[in-house]
């Protein structure tokens, strides 16, 4: 009997788990596919002149809002041999889903050529945890990016 009862849990938690990945799968295509956001740009002076932030390729910040809601941030990193762009997905104002893709700008020959796809992580939030990831990664990654995600909606509110 005890055995069945842990079972049952456990199917309902698998299930629900399930649910709430495609809830959110839905989530982000619906916010991908969606044209008329308001768009607000953070340029690389910004993190050069107010925060003191300088890179070699610089970097840049997008924000996509819909009816004054955050929907979407963008964040472009520029590194001498590395491009990093993160996405940040957002339902009435909690993170659901961050995408990092890394790419490679300079070969080891130091030449430049068409950005390398180097790798690429997606992690899924419900109520502020992450539920799945597919690239395993460590709970600092996830710290760092919850934190950015805050930090990033501030620079949004701050820029003029």
């Amino acid at each position: 009997m005890k055995k069945c009862i842990v079972l049952f849990i456990l199917s309902i938690s698998t299930i629900g788990f399930g649910q709430n990945l495609n809830l959110i799968k839905r989530q982000v295509e619906v916010i991908n596919t969606f044209k008329n956001y308001a768009v607000k740009k953070v340029p690389n002076d910004y993190f050069v002149d107010v925060k003191n932030e300088m890179t070699d390729n610089g970097q840049e910040l997008a924000g996509y809002f819909k009816n004054n809601e955050l929907k979407k941030i963008v964040h472009s990193l520029g590194l001498s041999n590395a491009m990093t762009t993160t996405q940040f997905y957002f339902d009435k104002g909690n993170l659901i889903f961050v995408l990092r893709k890394k790419y490679q700008t300079i070969d080891e020959n130091g030449n430049l050529r068409e950005p390398k796809l180097m790798s690429e992580s997606r992690f899924y939030f419900a109520n502020g945890k992450l539920i799945n990831n597919i690239k395993k990664s460590n709970y600092d990654e996830v710290a760092y990016l919850k934190q950015h995600s805050l930090t990033y909606q501030n620079d949004l509110k701050i820029y003029k």
